[in-house]
Formats: C-alpha cells, structure tokens, sequence
C-alpha cells in the first residue's frame, strides 16, 4: 500500500517535536518521586508512542528511541510511585483553558476493555469487553472524555477492580494495588470522576452516558440532584409513562401486614411501556435513524 504524503518538511517536524516538548515541560514537575524525577523517561515513552506504528511496549520503544534504556523506562512508568491525580488535574485546566465551555462543552462516560493474556494484571479477569462485545479475559477501564464541538480529548480514568479481585489481598499485594483501593461499580467510579471535573471547574452543559449508565436510576438521580442535565442511553426493554402517573403511599389494606412507608405509583393509573414499543405510536414522520459512527461490529 502506498504511503500516506503529507507533504512536510523537515523543519515542521523539529517544530512540531519542539511543540511536544513544550506540552511535556509543562508536567516535568508532577513526575517526581521524593527521591527523584522521573520526567526524562516520561517523554521518551512519548517519543516511542508516536514513532512505533503498531502497539508496541517499552521494550519495543526503546528499540526506536534514541538513548533509551528499556530497563529504566520500564521501571519509571511502571515501578515509580508518582501520583497521577496531579496530571490528571492538570489536564483538566489545560481542556478549560482551551476548549472549555459551559454551553457547548459536554462531559462523557465510557468504559473500554483491554484483552490480556494471563491472570496477574491488576483487574483482570473473564469480563464483558465492550470493545469486542464479548466476555473476555481482558482488564477495565471507566473513562471520562469531554467534547466540544469537533475538539475531544480524555480528562481522567480510572481501573475497574472487581470484588473479587479487592478480597483477595495477597494478590493486591503481589501486583501493586494500593492499601486504600477498595470495590467500587462503574457508575460508582464514573460518578467519582464527574464529581471530581466539576469541581475542579471543568465547564460543561451536559453529560453523555450510554445505556449501561442510564440504566441505573440512582446514577441518574445523583447526578440531577447536583443540578448537573444528563443524556443518557436506556435498555429498549425499559418501561416508561408518557405521562408523569400520580404516586403517593397506598393505604394499609386489612388490618394485618405492615404499614405502608414508600411511595407507590397509585392504583388506577396507567400501566408503563417498554420503549421500544414507543415507536408504533409514533408517525414516521416523528422519528428517524441517525447514524452515530462505525463501530468493530457493525454500525451504531
């Protein structure tokens, strides 16, 4: 297959490698350790990100990197204590600088998985891949991206660790986990993570979420509680009212049984619907498909 000619010379190339740089200057001091800094192998990882076509490791970056030694690459990204809060943060401010908006900008939940082999990367596990649409033994991730028209870029993450694998302390222990780490669900992760943008005043209009995250009613009423508007996804079984049904807490029938405490929709009202049933009380003329994009399987 011929190249791709993107008709540059080389002076663009320092310039945009003197660009790369000046962005990874900008975050030298949060790669520090008390002992150390771990800042000049952070940007040869870089380097070897961009110029290693295929997915490669740090053994194969520091084949392609200038005077980089595999064993100090692998032991700065993967031994070295540095706090990635920091970073994240950082990011944070650098996305509100520039592309920030508190109209326009949306906030966005999604979790990806990573195919692994073997069982001793942290959270791995036989687990749904979103990615493959399939249970796979594969590591998750919750992640938190923010958009702002044709501009995208992921603001924090974090590692889904399943409950069997927080019990388990002594595999904690062999592979890193934290002391402090403990079970959370996704949502409860993804939660976290708006919570946390929010705060450090990262400006948005609205947050995207697909159905795996709208499916969960407290999910959403946390996040319309903080007065934070939502789009999310629902299961087509999901069962709705077109309109709001009058609820309230029913009488106590007889005299025996407890008393009634929690709210109920009241008897008499209508039944809800499963929205994928919505549609044939529409006209045709009052829905349509959108194409959203590709995706591995088919299109969404």
């Amino acid at each position: 297959m011929d190249g791709i000619n993107f008709n540059l010379h080389t002076n663009d190339l320092f310039r945009i490698f003197g660009k790369l740089r000046d962005v990874h200057d900008k975050y030298t001091a949060y790669f520090r350790s008390k002992t150390r800094s771990a800042a000049a192998q952070s940007f040869k990882y870089i380097q070897g990100k961009f110029v290693k076509q295929e997915r490669g490791n740090m053994t194969e970056y520091a084949k392609v990197v200038p005077d980089c030694n595999n064993q100090s690459l692998q032991n700065a990204i993967s031994e070295s204590p540095w706090d990635e809060r920091p970073v994240i943060d950082q990011i944070q401010r650098d996305v509100t600088e520039l592309i920030g908006d508190p109209v326009n900008g949306s906030i966005h939940v999604d979790e990806s998985g990573f195919v692994k082999k073997g069982t001793e990367s942290v959270g791995v596990k036989r687990q749904y891949c979103g990615r493959l649409g399939k249970v796979e033994n594969c590591q998750v991730g919750v992640f938190l991206g923010y958009a702002n028209g044709t501009y995208r870029t992921l603001i924090d993450e974090a590692i889904y660790l399943p409950n069997d694998w927080a019990v388990d302390w002594e595999r904690r222990e062999k592979c890193g986990v934290p002391g402090d780490v403990v079970f959370k669900t996704k949502a409860e992760l993804a939660l976290k993570m708006i919570l946390h943008a929010r705060d450090n005043g990262v400006p948005f209009g609205w947050i995207g979420m697909d159905s795996f995250y709208g499916e969960q009613p407290w999910l959403r009423n946390e996040i319309a509680s903080e007065g934070m508007i939502y789009i999310a996804d629902i299961p087509v079984n999901t069962r709705v009212w077109l309109n709001k049904p009058e609820t309230g807490i029913p009488e106590r029938k007889g005299d025996r049984g407890r008393i009634p405490t929690k709210e109920k929709v009241l008897e008499g009202e209508p039944d809800p619907i499963e929205v994928k049933k919505l549609k044939d009380q529409l006209e045709a003329s009052e829905w349509s498909h959108v194409f959203v994009r590709d995706t591995e399987r088919k299109e969404l």
